[in-house]
C-alpha cells in the first residue's frame, strides 16, 4: 500500500487565497500581449488610411430625373407628380455646367423595371435622380435621392414636407440641394439656384401642373386642354411667370402642330413670353422661348 503521507505530499498544493495559479498568470500575459498587438496594428492602419489620399469621386456632368412616383394612391394625382418632376428638371437645368435630360426623354421610364445603370447607359448620363411625391390635403411630401449610375452608389438622399402653398419654393430647394451635391464634382457651378420668394396661389399652381401634364401628352387634345389650364393659372394668379411660359409654348404649338388655324396664336405666344419676362427677368424658359420664336 502507498503510504498515506506520501500520497498527501504528492498532491498539488492548493493556491493561497487572493493568488492566481502560474498557468493563469501566463495566459493573462499572452492575452494582454495579443491585445496590445491588435490595438497597435489598428492604430497604424487607421493612421495609414487617414494619411493616404482618398479616391476622388468621378465627375458628374449629366443627370436624368426619373419621373417621381405618385404615392397618393389616387391616379387622379398623377398630374401632380408629373408636374413636380417637370419643375425639378427645369430647376436643375439652371445649374451651370450640368446637362439635364428632358422630361420627354425620361417619360418612357416612368414604370420601367430596368436597373438604374442600364437606364443611365441608355440615356447617356452619369447620375440618376429618383424619388416620390405624396400629396395629402394641403400638404406635400417629396423624397429624392441622387445615385451615381456608374457604381449604382447612393450619393445623397433627403425628404421634405411643406404646405402646398410653398410647393414651388420646395421644388427649388430640392433642386438646389441636388445641384450642390453634384457641384462637388462639377468643373464649375456658375451660380446658386434661385429660391422663389413669392408665395404661390395653390389653385393657380394646381392649374399650372395640370397644364404641364396635358401638354406632355403631345397631341392636339392635350394641347387644347393645357391651354385651358394655363389660362386658368394666370387668371387665378396674374403674377405667375411660369404659367405665362406654359401659355407661350401652348399657343405656338397649337399652330405648329396644325391643331388650330388661328393666325393670332403666334402673336399671343410672344406676348405671353414677354409677360413672363416682365414678371421675372431671370426666367430662362421665357428667354429660350423668345429665341425659338425668333428662329421660326
Amino acid at each position: 500500500m502507498v503510504d498515506q503521507k506520501e500520497e498527501t505530499e504528492g498532491a498539488t498544493e492548493p493556491a493561497k487565497p487572493g493568488t492566481l495559479p502560474v498557468s493563469a498568470k501566463r495566459n493573462g500575459l499572452v492575452y494582454a500581449a495579443a491585445a496590445t498587438v491588435v490595438i497597435t496594428m489598428t492604430l497604424v492602419l487607421s493612421w495609414t488610411c487617414l494619411r493616404s489620399p482618398q479616391p476622388a469621386r468621378a465627375r458628374i456632368e449629366s443627370v436624368a430625373v426619373l419621373p417621381l412616383r405618385n404615392l397618393s394612391n389616387d391616379p387622379e394625382q398623377e398630374y401632380f407628380s408629373d408636374g413636380m418632376t417637370d419643375e425639378l428638371i427645369t430647376d436643375l437645368a439652371k445649374s451651370g455646367g450640368l446637362r439635364v435630360i428632358s422630361h420627354t426623354s425620361v417619360e418612357p421610364y416612368k414604370n420601367t423595371t430596368a436597373g438604374l445603370p442600364e437606364i443611365a447607359k441608355q440615356l447617356g448620363v452619369d447620375a440618376i435622380v429618383e424619388g416620390t411625391v405624396m400629396r395629402s390635403a394641403n400638404r406635400v411630401r417629396i423624397t429624392a435621392q441622387l445615385i451615381d449610375a456608374r457604381s449604382d452608389r447612393h450619393l445623397w438622399a433627403d425628404s421634405y414636407e411643406r404646405d402646398l402653398r410653398d410647393a414651388l419654393s420646395l421644388q427649388d430647394e430640392v433642386a438646389e440641394q441636388i445641384a450642390g451635391e453634384i457641384g462637388t464634382s462639377l468643373m464649375a457651378v456658375k451660380q446658386p439656384l434661385p429660391v422663389s420668394a413669392r408665395t404661390l396661389d395653390p389653385a393657380a399652381h394646381e392649374s399650372y401642373l395640370r397644364g404641364n401634364f396635358y401638354w406632355n401628352q403631345l397631341n392636339c387634345d392635350g394641347f387644347n386642354r393645357a391651354r385651358q389650364y394655363f389660362e386658368q393659372a394666370v387668371n387665378k394668379d396674374p403674377g405667375f411667370a411660369r404659367a405665362y411660359v406654359g401659355l407661350a409654348e401652348t399657343y405656338f404649338t397649337l399652330t405648329d402642330w396644325g391643331c388650330s388655324a388661328d393666325p393670332a396664336l403666334v402673336g399671343k405666344s410672344k406676348a405671353a413670353a414677354l409677360k413672363a419676362l416682365e414678371l421675372d427677368q431671370s426666367l430662362g424658359e421665357a428667354h429660350a422661348w423668345l429665341g425659338k420664336l425668333a428662329f421660326f
